[in-house]
């Protein structure tokens, strides 16, 4: 037989055995997406259980940083998204922060959960303030052998808050949860706007050259909230959120526009917010 005929047979088979082998995996893929997204957010909450210290009652900052709790926003935040996951230890992490709060003289709601105008007004529990400066407080450097961490709400007026996507998002909510449909709509759409291809690019992204990945989050909560659907950007939100999510189930809290990682972690406030949102792995039928 010519050499060349056997050359094209060779080729022939070849492509014809990639073209099945593809199509193999194209199709497994296809069959197993359901499980795929339940699975990815089993691993987020699986995270935040992992997170979880029961002598202390707090899930810690970040697994590089075992001894540091944050009671605000962290604890705050998972304690909510993890009610209907493990309710007794979002119940165990809810009753340490009420008493943390007692113990320390925090600023609280009216049932009993700190007040830093970010994280509480997610959950619904504050809706008068979203200007406020915050600071960082060391509330115990030695709380059982670890660092006990607040964000408490100055008296400070935050006056460039415009220029920060989160707390635009913040303002919107506030807005929407008092009945101004029209500040609301004003905020979210400013929020909209710094939307540049690959992220949120307000001012600390300008400052630090990437983007904070709770911000996706925060972002497609917010529309939610105000009932707004679909959005033109939505596939590559998704997108660039699942992304993010490490091999150890928790959401990396840093990205680049090139689909590399700056020097990060993963974090506990970072998966809650993106919990809370309850992003799809796809925009397929969203």
């Amino acid at each position: 037989m010519n050499r060349h005929v056997i050359v094209a047979l060779l080729i022939g088979i070849l492509i014809g055995s990639g073209t099945c082998c593809s199509y193999f995996l194209l199709t497994e893929q296809s069959k197993s997406w359901p499980y795929v997204q339940t699975h990815a957010k089993e691993l987020a909450y699986s995270y935040l259980v992992n997170s979880y210290n029961s002598t202390l009652g707090l899930c810690y900052v970040h697994p590089e940083e075992k001894n540091v709790y944050w009671v605000t926003h962290d604890n705050v935040l998972a304690s909510y998204v993890l009610q209907n996951w493990n309710r007794k230890i979002a119940d165990n992490i809810t009753e340490t922060v009420r008493r943390i709060a007692r113990d320390y003289n925090l600023t609280i709601s009216q049932v009993g959960i700190p007040l830093d105008t970010r994280a509480e007004i997610l959950l619904g529990y504050n809706t008068e303030h979203f200007f406020n400066e915050t600071e960082n407080e060391t509330l115990n450097d030695s709380y059982y052998g670890s660092i006990l961490m607040t964000e408490r709400a100055t008296n400070e007026i935050l006056k460039d808050f415009e220029n920060y996507m989160d707390l635009l998002c913040y303002a919107s909510l506030v807005e929407w949860r008092n009945e101004n449909y029209t500040g609301a709509d004003y905020y979210y759409e400013e929020a909209k706007k710094m939307w540049d291809g690959n992220g949120f690019a307000d001012e600390a992204f300008h400052t630090h050259n990437y983007y904070a990945t709770y911000k996706l989050g925060l972002f497609y909560f917010i529309n939610k909230m105000l009932g707004k659907g679909s959005f033109e950007f939505e596939k590559e939100l998704i997108q660039q959120v699942w992304q993010c999510q490490d091999n150890n189930g928790g959401f990396k809290t840093d990205y680049c526009g090139d689909g590399s990682f700056p020097p990060c972690y993963t974090n506990t406030e970072t998966t809650s917010i993106i919990l809370l949102a309850d992003i799809p792995l796809t925009s397929e039928g969203h």
